[in-house]
């Protein structure tokens, strides 16, 4: 996972970030030690102050099951994701979400499945497959339409370039495409921050690597896209999490390494996000120089969120090594630390081929006061468990309930 590298500690950086498409070494599932570098467990917290202007830290007192979300995309991806083909969105990774103006919710996803769903919830083996793809939904955050590049009948990724084959096939890789992360709305247009994988050498289905970051800037219409390189040093993957505080836009990244990972934190003035003018926390302050990024927590997921509760800022994520709970921890500033870390649910599809849960995403705009929603992905190692059964693809979502 370094920078447009090629290294061992890449590939093996990537294979822990990304969902487990056939195979996943076994080391991970054994809770190996943490490779060179790395620290136990929570190790790189400090005690927490008091902050939060004086209230106590929030503290999960629930974590159950969002049916009504969960119901919706079923419902959505069965009958065919909005499309008059139903050839539209039947399940994806990635799940990550933001307002427009207007008030319409945008669903980021990455690896996206396309109909039509068979009735038993199969997927055909001819069904369509994208590398990322949008789902516009009202202001409830339920589903109404899928966006892809092309066209319904030929679609295509929607940024960036489109498999001949899903890459988990030996022959499948392009020379490049894009996983999305985060997205945040930015000078009055949505701008999603963009993985760029590229064949490695790797035995399939590890045969891509990460090679940079990328921000997408989005038309009003979000049916195409302007993409502008953004910073890649430091073996930091960019946009996991994207806040807006205090005057600035707060990006969180994740730096992996065999059997860890990393948070990372930056900032940007708001409006700037784009330009290379970030700012980066560097444990005690703030440095231009992306290379001086300091570790901030360790043990985190490929993906987290980082969200404003009650005057604190609340971590939830997975641990490194895809293990079966959801973690929660609280910060009273956006750069920690973060601490108090509990698991606070188990994700009852995990086990077996299943993997659950794996990149943890926030969505605040969703969740009422002393509430959060977030959600989950879901996969599996062999793939013929999501033709079988497509909701074995797709994320879960949960409400957190939070004491007064």
């Amino acid at each position: 996972m370094s920078s447009r590298g090629s290294t061992r500690v890449a590939r093996d950086a990537t294979r822990m970030r990304r969902r487990p498409r056939l195979a996943l070494a076994a080391a991970l599932l054994a809770g190996a030690t943490c490779g060179a570098g790395a620290v136990a467990p929570g190790a790189l917290a400090s005690p927490v102050p008091h902050g939060g202007g004086g209230r106590h830290a929030p503290v999960v007192v629930s974590a159950t099951p969002d049916q009504r979300l969960d119901a919706a995309w079923r419902r959505f991806g069965n009958t065919g994701g909005g499309w008059h083909n139903r050839g539209g969105w039947a399940a994806a990774d990635g799940t990550y979400s933001t307002r427009l103006p207007g008030g319409q919710i945008a669903w980021l996803f990455n690896d996206t499945f396309l109909g039509p769903v068979n009735p038993d919830e199969s997927l055909p083996s001819r069904a369509g497959f994208v590398h990322n793809s949008i789902v516009l939904a009202g202001r409830d955050g339920l589903p109404q339409t899928t966006l892809t590049g092309g066209t319904q009948q030929k679609p295509e990724s929607l940024v960036g370039a489109t498999p001949t084959k899903p890459p988990w096939d030996p022959d499948g890789a392009n020379d490049r495409w894009y996983w999305n992360t985060d997205g945040i709305v930015d000078g009055g247009k949505l701008r999603v921050f963009e993985l760029a994988q590229a064949p490695s050498d790797d035995e399939p289905p590890f045969n891509f690597q990460w090679v940079g970051t990328d921000i997408a800037t989005f038309s009003h219409d979000l049916r195409s896209a302007r993409v502008t390189p953004s910073y890649d040093e430091g073996n930091v993957q960019w946009g996991v999490e994207l806040i807006r505080h205090g005057g600035y836009i707060y990006i969180y990244g994740v730096e992996g390494v065999p059997f860890n990972k990393y948070m990372h934190i930056a900032r940007a003035r708001v409006g700037h996000l784009v330009e290379r003018s970030w700012e980066f926390y560097t444990g005690s302050g703030w440095s231009r120089d992306p290379t001086a990024s300091a570790r901030v927590l360790d043990d985190v997921g490929s993906s987290y969120g980082v969200t404003p509760v009650d005057g604190y800022f609340v971590l939830t994520t997975s641990n490194a090594t895809l293990g079966h709970e959801v973690y929660v921890a609280t910060a009273p500033t956006p750069t920690g630390p973060f601490t108090n870390r509990k698991a606070v649910y188990t994700a009852p599809e995990g086990g077996g081929n299943i993997y659950a849960p794996y990149n943890i995403a926030a969505h605040p705009d969703l969740s009422r006061r002393g509430e959060l929603v977030i959600s989950y992905n879901v996969n599996s190692q062999r793939i013929e468990d999501l033709y079988a059964n497509i909701n074995n693809n797709r994320a879960r979502y949960l409400r957190l309930r939070f004491a007064r």
